[in-house]
């Protein structure tokens, strides 16, 4: 039912939001059109995280990378689980995310939640909770944001992201009430500014060369703090890495980072950049790439 619901409110083949050298790997035509679709009905939105094509860019982390993720939840010595599930794994409804079982769990869970869940967990050991201008390139629909508002109190939000996904960021993130604040922007929508931490779940990392180079300039020189879940810079990393930052370019522009390991490993050249963290948890709770 949902898809033949889905299918009657496409009118196009492709949507693009931007310039084809500008495109990331997610404007790749049908995820624009997906988001527009969903902004434009309610049962569409509703359901918007079992969207095909959706999912195809988010939404995608199945059962046993989400065991993975709430494994190592559970393995650190911080209340993060205890109090993400009663409060966002509990209201984790809008958008009808698949849930599945998990070993010792009553409820059933989204991975992708655990997965933002895990997310924040590492920027907490890195960096603690006592930041205030967070910026987030790529925002999805605004859920590693939310996680970051209930279990890091982060005050103020900036997420960039593609003009029509910003709109589908507003429409998720007012659904709930925020302890803090956020904001939607384009790269060409803010001016340069400075954060105090800047993170990115692989966007940055499927951006083209010379819109990477702009958000450097732009949003990572200025923050002395940064997470970057990576999948391209290494050699055999990326279909597209030829035109990617490589890791030697990112050692020019960036402040001195570590590469750490991406656990669990879900790409097998992903890997983590970090900067302006607590040196001693590299080693403890996180390993270098080798």
């Amino acid at each position: 039912m949902f898809n033949s619901l889905q299918s009657k409110y496409i009118r196009k083949k492709e949507f693009y939001e931007t310039a084809p050298l500008q495109r990331s790997d997610s404007d790749n035509g049908r995820y624009a059109l997906a988001v527009s679709n969903i902004l434009q009905n309610q049962y569409l939105f509703d359901n918007f995280k079992r969207n095909s094509d959706y999912c195809k860019v988010l939404e995608h982390v199945n059962q046993a990378q989400g065991q993975e993720y709430l494994n190592v939840i559970r393995s650190r010595s911080n209340d993060f689980f205890d109090l993400s599930l009663s409060t966002l794994l509990l209201w984790d409804q809008i958008g009808n995310p698949r849930k599945f079982k998990f070993q010792g769990v009553d409820n059933l869970l989204s991975p992708t939640t655990l997965r933002y869940i895990k997310v924040a967990s590492d920027l907490f050991l890195l960096f603690g909770k006592k930041l205030n201008r967070i910026a987030e390139i790529g925002g999805g629909y605004g859920g590693q944001c939310l996680c970051n508002d209930y279990l890091l109190g982060y005050k103020r939000f900036t997420l960039y992201d593609l003009p029509i996904v910003n709109r589908l960021i507003e429409r998720y993130l007012n659904y709930h009430l925020m302890e803090n604040s956020f904001e939607t922007t384009t790269i060409n929508e803010k001016p340069p500014s400075d954060y105090d931490l800047v993170i990115s779940n692989y966007a940055f990392s499927e951006l083209p060369l010379r819109t990477q180079i702009k958000y450097a300039e732009k949003v990572l020189t200025n923050s002395p703090r940064g997470y970057l879940t990576m999948n391209s810079g290494l050699i055999g990393s990326h279909t597209n890495s030829e035109d990617r930052l490589t890791i030697e370019d990112l050692e020019n522009i960036l402040p001195p980072f570590d590469l750490i390991k991406e656990v669990p490993l879900t790409g097998a050249y992903n890997y983590i950049i970090v900067w302006g963290h607590d040196p001693s948890r590299i080693g403890k709770d996180f390993r270098k790439v080798d």
